[in-house]
């Protein structure tokens, strides 16, 4: 009893002294001995961060203690921004008791304050009382309305979050970190002006750890001039920072800067040679310009030598090889298959429950993505159809594991039944969520992209899992039920290629429901030269396809070929591709690289081309669509797996069977066909669009009904026990 009283007297006099100043690390560690002590571990964890922040030296007693666990910050206390707490009553009893013997406990106060918030039958009163009492105990000003801001963002109730931080922007010293989230909660709103000026607040840091953190994030939601202006600013501050210099060189990659990104790499490796982040960004190099052969041998090696199996270097692996031209398609297969082995292995997979096994009631469907987002292409794609879902029979639920929103986002989120934000729940957690939700059909919308979350398919969250849209092939799981496709990218007899099940949609599997119009541009000059063009980017332009359309060049005397992708601004891209087709046979003069611009500039330079040449291996998917939207008749090859019949879908579809091609030497005499015809071509842009718009490609209405269709006839082969592996395409 002496003891556990002498923890409480040197707890209350630590509050006591970090009121006076809150940076005594010795202070934070009492507290934190004092909540072991009484087997509050979120509470303890926190003390630790705040006394490991104060001094690091204090990182092995903090070991000693058994503590280390809790120093993630994505551990503990941040459960509590999720919007579903299941043990909340349990911890509100359990917190009660602690300010009943410590009532200046400021931790357990906002602990409390949070709770009632999620509490079933919320208790404001009981709420703004404990808030209350927590913002007078506070050692650290405006600590309490950060920290409850940060939840209500992460369970993602923005508008909580926004007035959250407000209450913080008289504070002095500012908040930096608050500044930051509260330009993510503004910009969760839809008030870009203000979030713009949040994050600009944040930016007048000196804190280059902080500044790395700010631009990071500010990235993500593809400020990316200003993530650059701040990690600039952080290395004005600290020039030798290896994690900064990365932090550059990885933006710098991701926006197509390839000669900054050399320099920022350079300087990388002159602080740490060995560096294999550097390593990994230099292979992504090799893909911007074009070597998709150079940048999947480094990443494979990179995969192989990293001893890590489960590392998401497996995804980079298996997406890059799609790209090449030198592994047939039951090769890919096999690959995709192995990479995905571990993942698999390293898992149980949860039991599989039938959930209410009714096959003509409503059901759950959920969708995992996080490119619900602008140009995305998950979301030009899927958008529609979450608008156009019939929520009579279907219960939607969207796990959004991305950080990006925007116009996109919000009008997504209003056609949710269930809202998720996902993006701070590891896989475990959302596995718990999806099967809280009883989700009968989990649709995968990434494949192995960035944002994809395949450990919680490999865990079993559903009972009918389904991969769609995000990815063009298999995902290598034998966990995933069903790969959506059609009758054209995934034909029954290429089952054997595929992980999953085949269900095909009757038309394409892609359907183009425009958001914007974009008008067409005006008809190109009668006299001017044939001008082929290709809008893919530079992974796409293989070997194969150089070949390829270096003949469609030499076929047709004084044609040109106009290349547009992001990585065509750098000159040492426009060279190398210069010299690959000038060993062909093919002048400078006759070819013309762009590089990025707007997607509304964009959209009105495929003015410019007469015909449009589908990359192989790896087709056109969304360039494809909007290459036939402005008018563009498109040239295409039946390839041997999904990535490489796309566009004999849309070209099936469109019922223009004459622009696909079954050999390369069909390839080269249907271009120059085409090319024969350029003078009615170039004066039937408006029709090619009325019989786009005519044609199933654009039937939004029956596309989204086909896809229910699926789903139901997915369930229904569940719950009768069958074995099927594929449900062919049912025409209308």
């Amino acid at each position: 009893m002496q003891i556990a009283d002498s923890l409480l007297s040197n707890a209350t006099h630590a509050w006591n002294s970090l009121r006076i100043s809150p940076v005594l690390p010795q202070a934070w560690m009492t507290l934190a001995r004092f909540y072991l002590s009484r087997n509050l571990p979120w509470q303890a964890g926190y003390a630790a961060r705040l006394a490991l922040r104060c001094n690091p030296a204090l990182r092995q007693l903090i070991a000693d203690l058994d503590l280390v666990d809790l120093l993630d910050a994505n551990t503990g206390d941040a459960q509590l921004g999720r919007a579903v707490l299941s043990n909340k009553n349990e911890l509100i009893e359990k917190f009660t008791a602690a300010i009943v013997e410590s009532p200046d406990d400021w931790l357990s106060w906002l602990y409390l304050a949070r709770l009632y918030e999620l509490a079933e039958e919320s208790n404001t009163t009981r709420q703004v009382d404990a808030l209350t009492e927590a913002r007078k105990l506070e050692v650290i000003p405006g600590e309490s309305l950060h920290w409850l801001g940060v939840w209500r963002l992460h369970a993602g109730d923005a508008q909580g979050a926004v007035n959250a931080f407000s209450g913080l922007l008289d504070i002095r010293p500012l908040r930096h970190g608050s500044m930051l989230f509260l330009g993510e909660a503004l910009l969760g709103v839809g008030n870009i002006a203000a979030a713009q000026k949040a994050f600009t607040r944040a930016s007048l840091s000196e804190n280059p750890d902080f500044l790395l953190t700010l631009a990071n994030r500010v990235y993500a939601h593809n400020y990316w001039q200003e993530a650059i202006s701040v990690l600039q600013k952080a290395l004005s501050l600290r020039p030798e920072h290896e994690a900064t210099w990365l932090a550059l060189a990885r933006i710098q990659s991701e926006v197509y800067d390839l000669s900054g990104c050399r320099a920022s790499l350079a300087q990388v490796k002159s602080l740490s040679p060995a560096s294999s982040d550097a390593a990994l960004l230099e292979a992504g190099l090799l893909g911007r310009m074009g070597d998709a052969q150079g940048h999947f041998a480094q990443l494979l090696h990179a995969y192989e030598t990293s001893g890590n199996p489960l590392s998401r270097l497996a995804s980079s692996v298996a997406m890059t090889s799609l790209y090449l031209d030198t592994l047939a398609p039951v090769e890919i297969a096999a690959l995709h298959r192995k990479l995905c082995a571990p993942i698999e292995s390293s898992v149980v997979q949860h039991a599989n429950l039938l959930n209410d096994a009714g096959m003509a009631r409503r059901l759950r469907i959920g969708y995992v993505t996080g490119d619900l987002h602008r140009q995305h292409p998950v979301n030009l794609f899927m958008l529609p159809v979450l608008k156009r879902h019939d929520h009579q029979q279907f219960n939607v639920a969207i796990y959004y594991t991305g950080v990006m929103h925007d116009e996109y986002t919000r009008q997504a989120k209003t056609c949710a039944d269930i809202w998720l934000e996902a993006s701070e729940l590891d896989d475990t957690a959302l596995l718990q969520a999806i099967r809280s939700d009883r989700i009968d059909i989990l649709i995968d919308l990434a494949g192995h992209t960035a944002t994809h979350r395949l450990g919680v398919f490999a865990m079993r969250a559903a009972p009918v899992q389904v991969t769609f849209l995000g990815y063009p092939y298999s995902t290598g799981l034998s966990s995933i039920d069903w790969l959506i496709g059609d009758r054209s990218v995934t034909p029954a007899e290429h089952a054997a290629l595929y992980s999953e099940g085949l269900a095909q949609l009757p038309h394409s599997v892609f359907c183009w429901a425009p958001v914007d119009a974009h008008p067409l541009p005006p008809a190109r000059p009668p006299a001017g030269p044939v001008v082929f063009g290709s809008f893919n980017n530079a992974m796409k332009l293989t070997p194969s396809s150089i070949a390829l359309w270096a003949a469609v060049l030499n076929a047709v005397p004084d044609s040109r070929l106009l290349l547009k992708a992001p990585s065509l601004r750098d000159t040492g891209v426009q060279a190398r591709l210069t010299h690959l087709f000038g060993q062909l046979g093919i002048a400078s003069q006759r070819l013309e690289f762009r590089g990025p611009s707007g997607l509304a500039e964009m959209m009105q330079e495929y003015g410019d081309i007469d015909i449009a040449l589908d990359p192989l291996p790896y087709n056109g998917g969304t360039t494809t669509l909007q290459a036939l939207w402005m008018g563009v008749p498109v040239v295409t090859l039946t390839g041997g797996n999904f990535a490489g019949r796309m566009g004999v879908s849309f070209m099936t579809t469109l019922a223009e069977p004459d622009w696909i091609a079954h050999d390369t030497a069909d390839y080269v005499a249907k271009a120059r066909t085409l090319s024969e015809q350029i003078s009615s071509l170039r004066q039937s842009r408006a029709s090619l669009r009325k019989r786009l718009l005519d044609s199933p490609l654009c039937d939004i209405e029956t596309y989204t009904h086909d896809i229910e269709g699926l789903y139901r006839r997915m369930w229904e082969v569940r719950c009768r026990g069958e074995s099927t592996r594929l449900l062919p395409a049912r025409m209308n």
